[in-house]
Parts: structure tokens; C-alpha cells; sequence
């Protein structure tokens, strides 16, 4: 995953897009400053314990404080950038700069991105690290009885004393509080919904949006709803079967959707013009901070015919079609980190989901798969499966600029989590 948002985007007045090399020689020339969250280097660390330990402690000091840039390959001078002098942009020197920082700094800092950007002619390039802001700070540097926290003030390192120490480890707890709230209020800030069962999937970045000119517009979160079907299709593999889910119950909406309260809106009661409606299939809020809200009306993605007529005992239950659940999971997991990665985010993503029901119904899990995996056109009960009076809310997070596998993983803890609650071993994501 490539840097989309940084000190440098912000000098130059761009909005987030993948760094370049050009855009770090535009920076050269007009010798941008160092910032809090931008440190340039003239050369790699050298090959002494020194410097080892230097690299590590800079790194610390950024998750410390709120993320930044290390560009190495770059001449400074009164902490301006003067010439760009290049270094060697291997694989192993990268490789050697990912090690120190993840073996001397403890905890280890999620989301670090390591990135050559090379000129055409391959003779001047640039190594840029990535520090995103950590929810896990403080992060300790150092060894034995020679151990420190390092933070950013302005261009200058400074190292924690107790009382700063205790501070920050305070905030990472009560950030964890803040986070789980945050997804709550997610939910319920959702309009009103109907009757049934309905899946609510809230996620947002643990660390803020950085700074945008405006809000999202229109053209960015409906660029963001195309996009969705083909990174969901990657992370589903060979189960995503149904197609895109969410753009087809929100068909008449993605084109269109509707501001609100600093979120743009997308909901399938698209024309409703009655004050008293609520949404009858879906909504998705996608909102300026990089957070994203939806509900769907699961039990009416079940056809009315299902496999026979259920027994008299029966008749009183929902049914959840646990493999449209499934995919509904995975959509929702591919749509948070569309929309971060869109704002520039890189960092963790809180993703939680709740499967909610209004009425003293049991849920009982459907499907449409028979023997030998045949797809067929009616529902019935999933084999072994059981009856399921009350769902517990699951969550998981994952790191924005994850890759397919990552955003996997993601998705298949969450729906295993809410397969085995119905008694079944394991979702239809694949591993």
C-alpha cells in the first residue's frame, strides 16, 4: 500500500494521492521545513549500534506523537530541505530499516510503511518511512536499564518524564474505551429502520482523518461505492457469488447521495417522500473523519420460498441467509478502507457488527447451497445449524493499508465469530 497523505501533500497543497518521487523534488526545490511530522535524513543509518538505535528512537518518536515522515536521501540545512542527494533503495536496505524498527521498538508500530521512490533513471532515490499516529503509544526504545520514550516537540526529540508517561498511558487506555464507544454511536445515529433482522456494521480509524481542503465530495464517495464490488470480489475469492451486494440494494442511491450531518449518505428509500418512513433494505453513511456506518435488512434478502414448508413450530422465526451475511461482512470491510485509504489514512480500523432483531423471534441460519456445493433457487436451514435467540456484537480491527490478505483475515474473523454462534464451524470466507 502506497503513502496517500503526509507533511509533503500538505506543503504542496494536494489532496491525498500516492507519494511520488516528483512530488518529493518539488519539495526539494522549494525546501520545504521539517515539521512534527517530517524529519529529513542525508543518508541510511550507518552500520553501527549508534545510529541503529537512533533509527528506532526516530521512529518511536513519531508513533509517540502524532505520525509522520522519515525521508532518507535528502540534504537539509537549518532543517530545510537544500538538495536531494539519493541513497541505495533496495530491497535489503529496506529490509534492514523494517527490522531495526520492528525489533527496538516495543510494542511494535502496526501500519509502518517502508517505500522506495526512485527517478527514472534509477540513480537518486529515496527511502521514505511512513509512522502512522499509534493507538498503542507510549513506545519504549532502548535495552536493559537504558530505556526512554521519545515524543516529538516541534523538530526537536525530548524524552518523557514520569508524569508525561503516566499521562500517555492513561490515554491509550481510555482510547480503548473511546474507540468501542465511537462505534455505538455510529449505529445509533443511523435513521430509524424497520421490523426484522438487521445487520449493523460500524468501523472507524483509531487515529483522526488527517487534515482535508473541505469536506469529501460527492465524486470521491461515489468513486468509492464503484470501487467496492471489485476489492470485495478479491477478498471474498471464490465466495463472493451473488455479485455486489450493497450497490444493488442501494442501485437508485449510488449516484446521488445525500448530505448529512458531516457524512454523505446513501439509502435504498432513495424517493421516499413520506416524513414517516423508515429505510426498508439498506443504508450506508459514509462520514468525513473516515468512519462508516450501514444497516441491512438480512432476513428480507431470503426469497419467500424457502426448501418446503417450515413445520407449524417454525413458522415464528427469522431467517438470516448466512451466506449473504457473509458477503455482507466482507463488503463492509472492503468499504472502511476504501473510504480511510481515500482520505489518506493508513492507520487501525475498529470494525464491529451487530445483528440486531425487534422482535422475540428465534433467528435460524438459511442457505441456498445443497449437496455436492450446487446453488439452488430455494432457502432452508443450514444442516446442524441451531436456532439462535440472541446475537453477541463481534469485532476485530485490521490496518487500512492492509493488502487482500490482511482485509481477509479481517472479514473471516468476523463472520466465524457470528457463524459459530449459530453452530456452524466456519464461514464461507475463504482462509
Amino acid at each position: 500500500m502506497t503513502i496517500m497523505w503526509s507533511r509533503i501533500h500538505a506543503e504542496l497543497g494536494l489532496n491525498p494521492c500516492p507519494l511520488t518521487y516528483s512530488m518529493m523534488t518539488r519539495a526539494v526545490d522549494e525546501q520545504v521545513a521539517e515539521n512534527v511530522d517530517l524529519d529529513w535524513k542525508q543518508a541510511l543509518p550507518a552500520d553501527v549500534e549508534k545510529k541503529r538505535w537512533e533509527f528506532a528512537k526516530d521512529v518511536a518518536m513519531l508513533a509517540n506523537t502524532r505520525g509522520g515522515l522519515i525521508v532518507f536521501g535528502v540534504r537539509e540545512e537549518d532543517e530545510r530541505a537544500q538538495e536531494l542527494v539519493g541513497v541505495p533503495t533496495g530491497e535489503r536496505h529496506r529490509q534492514r530499516l523494517r527490522a531495526l524498527a520492528h525489533g527496538r521498538v516495543r510494542p511494535m508500530v502496526d501500519g509502518l510503511l517502508i517505500e522506495a521512490l526512485d527517478d527514472e533513471s534509477g540513480e537518486r532515490g529515496l527511502i521514505v518511512v511512513f509512522v502512522p499516529p499509534s493507538s498503542d503509544a507510549p513506545h519504549v526504545v532502548g535495552d536493559k536499564n537504558e530505556m526512554g520514550i521519545p515524543y516529538r516537540d516541534g523538530t526537536d526529540t525530548r524524552w518523557m518524564t514520569e508524569h508525561l508517561l503516566a499521562r500517555a498511558y492513561r490515554d491509550r487506555f481510555n482510547r480503548r474505551g473511546d474507540d468501542r464507544a465511537a462505534l455505538r454511536t455510529l449505529v445509533a445515529d443511523l435513521p430509524d429502520t424497520g421490523n426484522g433482522v438487521w445487520a449493523f456494521v460500524s468501523a472507524s480509524p483509531t487515529a483522526p482523518a488527517p487534515p482535508q481542503f473541505g469536506r469529501p465530495d460527492p465524486g470521491g464517495v461515489i468513486s468509492t461505492m464503484r470501487a467496492l464490488p471489485a476489492l470485495a470480489a478479491e477478498v471474498a475469492g471464490s465466495s463472493y457469488r451473488d455479485g455486489p451486494l450493497l450497490n444493488h440494494l442501494l442501485d437508485s442511491a449510488i449516484g446521488n447521495p445525500r448530505i448529512g450531518l458531516r457524512r454523505w449518505v446513501f439509502r435504498s428509500d432513495y424517493y421516499s417522500t413520506d416524513p414517516h418512513a423508515t429505510v426498508d433494505w439498506a443504508v450506508v453513511e459514509l462520514h468525513h473523519d473516515g468512519s462508516v456506518a450501514l444497516g441491512v435488512r438480512v432476513d428480507r434478502l431470503v426469497p419467500a420460498a424457502v426448501s418446503g414448508e417450515p413445520p407449524a413450530s417454525e413458522v415464528e422465526v427469522s431467517w438470516v441467509p448466512i451466506k449473504l451475511l457473509d458477503q455482507l461482512v466482507v463488503e463492509a470491510v472492503a468499504l472502511s478502507a476504501l473510504h480511510v485509504r481515500s482520505l489518506g489514512g493508513v492507520g487501525a480500523t475498529l470494525i464491529r457488527v451487530d445483528l440486531s432483531r425487534d422482535a422475540p423471534k428465534p433467528m435460524v441460519a438459511v442457505d441456498n447451497m445443497v449437496g455436492g456445493g450446487y446453488v439452488s433457487a430455494l432457502f432452508g436451514p443450514v444442516p446442524g445449524s441451531r436456532a439462535l435467540q440472541r446475537a453477541w456484537d463481534v469485532e476485530t480491527g485490521y490496518m487500512a493499508a492492509d493488502d487482500v490478505p490482511g482485509l481477509r483475515n479481517a472479514a473471516r474473523q468476523l463472520t466465524d465469530d457470528l457463524n459459530h454462534q449459530f453452530g456452524i464451524r466456519a464461514s464461507s470466507v475463504p482462509e
